[in-house]
């Protein structure tokens, strides 16, 4: 069975800290099997205290800002404000002994973009990172983005020797927008031997990447899990667009998954 993640934000152990130590407390019991920590740019040193006695010595991936939080490695203006950005992220993997380091490429299209992100996450240097893909067009800012097909990806690996992180929802997305397969599509990124997945419910149709636990849309989960996921793989559930108040949420998402 895959390893099924909780997503918390650096900044909730100071502003949520009862959903930040009920999601350690269920990792260190074994509910669920890893923390995915979103680390919020220029947080490590007023969090840092709080969060190494809560989750050090537990699995745990970070996830790096994105272009939302104003780290775009398409954009060569934007290199010297991207690395400072970045650096928390390994701050915190170096803190909590993590192995991956989830990075998205940045915005914009075309050749120039992606060759630029390229030779970011080059300059970056950093061995555990894992480039996400992504929708065509960002739900947040509706701005275009780049490493959303297979191709884009796979270049971004073999350029840069980074890791990679399926997000099946942004897969289906980019599909949609572009009128690929869908399931076509998902068979290439899979290809690309993922070392982690992002797992969330949407519109199998859809162009918007919604975020909505699982039940909520129609997803073939099942399908996605048993034919692109490896047995004990990381899958984080990337579910849910408000602030928590609690784990209840993941733990319904938690059950609906394993009674599949």
């Amino acid at each position: 069975m895959p390893r099924y993640g909780i997503k918390v934000w650096s900044k909730d152990v100071l502003k949520n800290p009862d959903f930040f130590n009920e999601a350690a407390e269920a990792v260190k019991n074994g509910t669920f099997g890893y923390i995915e920590l979103f680390a919020i740019p220029d947080s490590f040193n007023e969090t840092q205290s709080l969060i190494a006695p809560a989750i050090k010595g537990l699995p745990v991936v970070i996830h790096a800002p994105h272009s939302c939080f104003g780290l775009d490695t398409g954009n060569p203006e934007l290199e010297t404000s991207n690395q400072k950005k970045f650096e928390d992220s390994r701050r915190f993997a170096d803190l909590l002994n993590a192995e991956i380091i989830i990075l998205h490429a940045g915005a914009g299209a075309g050749e120039a973009c992606l060759s630029e992100t390229i030779r970011q996450f080059r300059n970056i240097g950093d061995s555990r990172i894992a480039v996400e893909n992504l929708p065509l067009i960002c739900s947040s800012t509706h701005v275009r983005l780049h490493g959303n097909t297979p191709a884009e990806i796979q270049r971004i690996i073999t350029e840069t020797g980074c890791k990679f992180c399926l997000d099946f929802s942004h897969a289906v997305c980019a599909a949609n927008s572009t009128n690929a397969d869908v399931w076509q599509t998902l068979n290439a990124f899979a290809a690309l031997n993922p070392s982690m997945y992002h797992l969330c419910d949407g519109n199998i149709n859809g162009t918007d990447d919604e975020h909505l636990h699982y039940g909520e849309g129609n997803y073939d989960l099942k399908r996605l899990l048993t034919e692109y996921v490896e047995p004990n793989a990381l899958v984080t559930m990337e579910t849910g667009h408000k602030i928590p108040q609690n784990i209840t949420p993941w733990l319904e998402d938690l059950r609906f998954l394993q009674n599949l």
